[in-house]
């Protein structure tokens, strides 16, 4: 993860975001084991269905699911944040490993901590096709392992 905003030509994002497989996946379960490495205002996210990349990211749709430093989650369907789903209490805290799965099917979607279900929405508004994706909530220390995409 880019722990320092890098000089750019173009209008680039708020948050670091490395997108991952074919865009022209639909249905996937992505996977990954994640560490927040920042106290209180660290955040890290797996997504699915993003529609772009490169200069264009800051606009980037899809399904973003969202957990934070300060013990909460949220389900976005922009990387932005701006446009939110589903939003609560998840008890993840920094320095913890944590396994996110974050699961889209046709116009549902669900995520689950360390095997839990923790929540389960629609997804009309969002992107039909897309890459995989993982990234942070600022350009901050995280750590990404055992990332894994099962995609139709």
């Amino acid at each position: 993860v880019v722990t320092e905003r890098p000089v750019t030509w173009t209008s680039d994002a708020d948050q670091t975001i490395s997108v991952i497989g074919d865009y022209r996946w639909q249905n996937m379960t992505v996977t990954c084991d994640v560490l927040m490495e920042t106290a209180s205002t660290g955040g890290v996210f797996i997504a699915a269905r993003v529609d772009k990349g490169g200069q264009s990211v800051r606009g980037a749709m899809g399904v973003f699911f969202w957990i934070f430093a300060d013990g909460t989650y949220k389900v976005t369907t922009d990387l932005a944040a701006q446009t939110v789903l589903m939003e609560g209490k998840s008890g993840t805290e920094a320095l913890g490993w944590y396994t996110l799965s974050l699961t889209v099917k046709d116009q549902n979607a669900s995520g689950t901590l360390d095997g839990v279900a923790l929540w389960n929405v629609a997804v009309t508004s969002s992107s039909k096709n897309g890459w995989a994706a993982v990234g942070t909530r600022s350009f901050e220390l995280a750590q990404f392992d055992n990332f894994s995409v099962l995609a139709d």
